[in-house]
């Protein structure tokens, strides 16, 4: 009787640490797509950002930064004249995600032209 309680004991053992290994897998998976998901919101509320720049820069063209609060982040803009446009530089948050962007831009027949558009990173 005594060795089906410890061959009991040690099975109880052994499916308890699989139960968990598999439990502890599923977390680590579960956090690293969240953590994609929320750097590509903040690429997303970075060029929402350029696009309200855009906007603005219609408006006020001596516009030189601004910060929108958005449902799935903030964004920080930038702007800065250049010779024949603007250097438009968006930083976008959500959650622990930071996703920052840079574009050219020119207005040209009544619209804007993006001569240049690159990811920043530290």
């Amino acid at each position: 009787m005594g060795y089906v309680s410890l061959l009991v004991l040690v099975l109880l053992t052994t499916l308890s640490g699989l139960g968990m290994e598999e439990y502890l897998k599923a977390n680590v998976e579960n956090r690293m797509v969240r953590r994609v998901a929320q750097s590509q919101q903040a690429l997303y509320v970075a060029e929402g950002g350029i696009e309200w720049a855009k906007a603005h820069l219609l408006v006020n063209s001596e516009l030189r930064q601004g910060s929108l609060a958005l449902a799935t982040g903030r964004v920080d803009v930038v702007i800065e004249p250049i010779e024949g446009g603007y250097k438009v530089t968006a930083q976008g948050h959500t959650g622990l995600a930071i996703r920052k962007i840079e574009e050219l831009l020119q207005f040209d027949d009544g619209k804007w032209v993006m001569t240049s558009y690159q990811e920043l990173h530290r």
